[in-house]
């Protein structure tokens, strides 16, 4: 089989990240791209970031579909453009944030988000409820780091992820952690190990999820919400 993950920031360094991570994970006869936008922002930080970097991840995904992939990962915790992916793409589109929350839902009563900056834990409340799992939240908490931060610091960011996940865990009752940033990837098994408790690292779960998705033969409805826009003039 053949999946693109897309890290829909601009960074390089983040994306050879990531790809390092899954080469360690995945089958031995999955064929693995990943990749990202040469343009829009280096970090996602923002809605403003999340809509540039969607647009500018729309032509990988048309990409994918041309090359006879068999899946795509959106790898950003923040699922940009993902409604509008699936819409144009008759591969497997999934996005990171959706596919953790939903196994965290099923791993225990309550799961804690850790995201990079205060900013961003309104809209992380926010995806929980477009997720349809409000009542599965035990809190979202801040690591004090920003993106690149998490990716270029990994053991501030590793130290970091063990207090605030500590935390959540004593003070707000969760039973899973979600590592809410794609810049995490690879951070969770030593959580994991010291804390006792279910870390998620969502990239990781997200593209194991896709290789079983993809031998099952399974993949987005395009009855209704993921139809093909409907043909018309776009102005350029």
């Amino acid at each position: 089989m053949k999946i693109m993950v897309i890290n829909p920031n601009s960074s390089a360094d983040m994306t050879n990240h990531i790809r390092k991570a899954l080469e360690g994970i995945k089958r031995s006869e999955t064929e693995l791209t990943v990749t990202c936008p040469d343009k829009g922002p280096v970090a996602i930080e923002s809605a403003y970031d999340e809509t540039l970097a969607a647009f500018y991840c729309m032509d990988l995904v048309k990409k994918a579909n041309a090359e006879n992939y068999d899946a795509v990962v959106i790898a950003c915790f923040a699922d940009p453009g993902l409604v509008a992916m699936k819409e144009i793409s008759d591969i497997l589109v999934v996005g990171i944030q959706e596919v953790s929350m939903h196994v965290a839902s099923m791993l225990g009563n309550k799961f804690s988000i850790l995201t990079p900056i205060k900013k961003r834990i309104p809209s992380k409340n926010n995806d929980v409820w477009r997720n349809k799992l409000p009542y599965n939240l035990a809190s979202v908490r801040e690591l004090g780091m920003t993106v690149t931060e998490t990716d270029e610091k990994p053991d501030l960011a590793q130290r970091r992820i063990m207090e605030v996940a500590r935390k959540a865990v004593e003070e707000d009752g969760a039973e899973v952690i979600i590592l809410g940033c794609a810049g995490m990837v690879g951070y969770a098994e030593k959580a994991a190990k010291e804390l006792n408790i279910v870390v998620i690292d969502p990239t990781s779960v997200a593209f194991k999820y896709v290789e079983a998705m993809v031998e099952a033969g399974i993949k987005q409805s395009k009855r209704a919400l993921y139809a093909h826009p409907s043909e018309k003039e776009y102005k350029t």
